[in-house]
């Protein structure tokens, strides 16, 4: 067998074409077609006719931070170092090399067209006949934030270092008075050092004598007020970080936010850890895995997200066909999304609470007087116990909009089972807090058909959840704040529908050259 001769340093008379190094079926061709028609005149006119070293194409920009992300690459650091060693990304830059703090800027600047680009890879899907419409799944995952557990804030802190720093600067001011204009080390060292800030809270304390000691202050609290005390400008960050965190803690019912990043909530991830977290929901194409919407919120519950995806899905590719139908899980069954359904004309497919632990198989069997264990008749709206008694339906009464129905029966108190279902001398009462639409679609999810349909959910919106988590490694964000947050979701939801759609076309073409042969 012969042996190749090793050519490193080797030097070419013609000069190569990038493009040489890729092959012809490459993923980055894709993207570049995809970039060349998104519309760029509004951020490029920007730039034009501007004093200063000439920006980068915005374009270039973002066709190496798509690719980027198709290759589960997310650090701007690491798609700089991409952009001068990879012959990909040579080839999508144009050889240009830009640094880190432009792709980070890029990435802040221009967050409609990265929305776009996303948004354009569903209407090519559409296009292509890849999405059908036949069938579409909701549904939501939490993906932790880039925020400190221990970085905590609530409302009583921020209101104790008001009070420290007022303090701070009204002896500021009488130093002035003393001092004048003489140099900041002619102040005794005693002033300035962490001592003093330490003296300054004692005497709020002392002064506020409801505090509890649930209210005193945590470590980040004490670097918060460091870092104010270290020079003169940090007193207006901080004010600005403690005016941030005051904002957040007035929109949420939780009582601490993070200080890194206050809008970021506590929520319970699939380990029942809490964390803090965003709520990452999608809605996808049963027939091509194309994720046709996706939202980030900081709502830790589904209830009110089917409305905004379903919305989301017609802004992008148009109204919804009259066949389509819609599945969701459990937490998505709430008056609001059922009555947005009828309104509408959707085929949804949404189980009960009971209806979602069967389809999951998680009752506990070691609790037989488990409300799921309670059987329904929607027909003559009576509940039978698990001791095949009847609980009729007794009243009804309303609790903030939502009308609860109640059933019970007397024969509680002759059971023999009355401690392990309910307590000594109480009656078990089951409380139904559905109208005419829950029954009219639980009853419809008692079908087979329904149930079948129902099916199709999990598989659906599984695929496109264990892409992101597992094969693009994405599991925690990188920015903070919705705005930049939203950005790293689009880009993760184009990559992933850019690798569906040059699967698929990559499958064609493979099937097309099996027939000509």
């Amino acid at each position: 067998m012969a042996l190749r001769e090793d050519c490193i340093g080797q030097t070419w008379l013609v000069p190569r074409r990038v493009t040489d190094f890729i092959p012809e079926n490459h993923i980055c061709y894709f993207v570049a077609n995809l970039v060349e028609e998104l519309d760029f005149k509004k951020i490029d006119q920007k730039y034009r006719h501007t004093k200063g070293k000439a920006a980068y194409s915005r374009r270039m920009l973002l066709r190496i931070v798509i690719m980027a992300s198709v290759d589960g690459v997310f650090s701007s650091r690491r798609i700089a170092r991409l952009a001068e060693e990879n012959v990909v990304y040579m080839y999508l830059s144009g050889m240009d090399k830009p640094d880190f703090h432009t792709i980070c800027r890029f990435k802040i600047e221009c967050a409609e067209q990265i929305e776009d680009a996303f948004k354009m890879t569903v209407n090519v899907a559409k296009k292509i006949g890849m999405v059908q419409l036949n069938h579409i799944a909701i549904d939501g995952t939490k993906i932790k934030a880039n925020a400190s557990s221990a970085n905590l804030v609530n409302k009583e802190e921020i209101k104790t270092i008001r009070e420290i720093l007022k303090k701070g600067i009204e002896t500021d001011k009488e130093e002035d008075k003393i001092y004048g204009d003489k140099r900041g080390d002619e102040v005794p060292p005693e002033l300035t050092n962490r001592e003093k800030v330490h003296e300054i809270i004692q005497k709020v304390r002392k002064e506020n004598k409801d505090a509890k000691n649930e209210n005193k202050l945590r470590k980040s609290s004490f670097k918060l007020l460091e870092q104010a005390y270290a020079c003169p400008e940090q007193k207006d960050i901080v004010l600005k970080k403690l005016d941030y965190a005051e904002r957040e803690l007035e929109k949420t019912p939780q009582e601490t936010v993070s200080l890194t990043d206050p809008e970021s909530r506590w929520m319970k991830n699939k380990k029942n850890l809490w964390e803090f977290s965003y709520n990452m929901q999608i809605a996808v194409d049963y027939d091509s895995g194309i994720i046709l919407a996706s939202t980030i919120t900081q709502d830790p519950t589904d209830h009110h997200q089917l409305i905004p995806q379903i919305e989301e899905i017609e802004e992008t590719i148009g109204t919804l066909p009259h066949y389509t139908k819609i599945s969701a899980d459990n937490g998505y069954f709430t008056q609001d999304n059922l009555e947005y359904l009828e309104e509408n004309k959707i085929n949804g497919y949404i189980p009960n609470r009971k209806q979602a632990h069967e389809a999951k198989k998680s009752w506990k069997k070691d609790k037989p007087f488990s409300k799921h264990n309670f059987k329904h008749n929607y027909n003559e709206d009576f509940y039978i116990c698990p001791n095949n008694k009847k609980l009729p339906y007794q009243k009804t009464y309303k609790y903030k909009d939502i009308y609860m129905h109640q059933y019970y029966c007397n024969d509680c108190l002759k059971c023999p089972d009355q401690i392990t279902c309910v307590g000594k001398n109480r009656l078990r009462v089951i409380t139904d807090y559905g109208g005419v639409l829950s029954k009219r679609m639980s009853l419809k999810m008692e079908t087979p058909e329904a149930k079948l349909e129902f099916a199709k959910r999990k598989e659906t919106v599984e695929w496109p959840f264990g892409n992101i988590k597992e094969n693009l490694k994405y599991t925690e964000f990188l920015t903070r704040g919705i705005p930049q947050t939203t950005t790293e979701k689009n880009l993760i939801s184009t990559s992933h529908n850019i690798k569906r759609i040059h699967n698929e076309n990559k499958n064609k073409i493979k099937i097309k050259n099996q027939l000509n042969t």
